[in-house]
């Protein structure tokens, strides 16, 4: 009864952490980029930072963000912000992972069983819709007014602009790897001894290397709403635009990163905590991931 108790009040906190949030979303200006903001750039980071070395025990640099940083992650907010699925709440789950409030949570059909348990029981049935493939479709659906042809022309649309974006995140993303491999090199040849220093380096490349990971895995979450997508409506609406949405969605989906140095070779001892950083498929020689 105890746990159930804590259960519910760990639940309660979340909620009030993500209605916080949601009541001021990120403002945006015009083509979906972030504007400045207090709250949002300042005051949430902070406290997401708290909760990301007290509560989840997850590296966080105090090292001032470089020019690059600051693109790699004004760029990674379209990829992980959906434009196509406006709602208030997975634009706060979003939000949340942005500011480290929430940790980057895993995509897919199903939530798994880490992520899971990063949440009380009350919680999932609300973090859960998050994960549903089939969430683009079903907007696509919504209006039912629009044509069949323009909902086809929708996909084959958002597919490529997706992919236009990949070349200049990845051009930034690479002076940001290349960077954090001399920023460690540094550090050995330097025989720099100081903890901070070295804490807060590999702390630095560890949040850079996520924030091109969570792209990497939003990416892979939207190709796998555009398979989704075209696969039904080849049932429900059959089209002649069925080959440009397939080769759209290819295109997106065998998109690569170029230019970087491998960086696990570069690690002097590894995060605090296993990541994606040692364990998971290096974007630079890896596709878009095919959900």
């Amino acid at each position: 009864m105890a746990a159930r108790l804590g259960d519910w009040r760990a639940g309660g906190a979340l909620a009030l952490i993500m209605i916080a949030v949601a009541a001021c979303g990120r403002p945006t200006g015009d083509f979906g980029r972030a504007e400045p903001s207090f709250l949002h750039d300042t005051l949430l980071p902070a406290a997401g930072n708290l909760m990301a070395s007290q509560a989840r025990k997850e590296p966080v640099s105090a090292f001032p963000l470089t020019d690059d940083e600051i693109e790699l992650r004004n760029r990674a907010w379209a990829f992980v912000r959906a434009p196509h699925v406006r709602d208030w709440w997975l634009d706060t789950l979003v939000e949340g992972e942005r500011t480290r409030i929430l940790p980057i949570l895993k995509g897919g059909d199903a939530m798994s069983p880490e992520t899971a348990a990063m949440f009380p029981q009350v919680a999932l049935p609300l973090v859960a819709p998050a994960y549903d493939r089939g969430r683009y479709h079903r907007h696509l659906l919504s209006d039912g007014r629009v044509s069949t042809e323009t909902l086809w022309t929708r996909i084959i649309d958002d597919a490529g602009a997706d992919t236009a974006l990949i070349p200049p995140f990845c051009a930034v993303a690479a002076r940001v790897r290349r960077d954090d491999v001399e920023r460690l090199g540094a550090l050995r040849r330097q025989r720099l001894v100081e903890a901070g220093l070295h804490e807060g380096a590999e702390a630095r490349v560890w949040e850079n290397e996520e924030t091109i990971a969570w792209v990497w895995q939003a990416l892979g979450y939207r190709a796998a709403s555009y398979r989704y997508a075209i696969d039904h409506f080849q049932v429900e609406a059959p089209s002649g635009q069925l080959f440009t949405a397939n080769r759209a969605y290819d295109t997106l989906v065998f998109s690569k990163c170029f230019g970087a140095p491998p960086i696990r070779t570069a690690v002097p001892r590894g995060p605090a905590r296993p990541s994606r950083l040692m364990t998971a498929p290096d974007p630079f020689d890896e596709p878009v991931p095919q959900k």
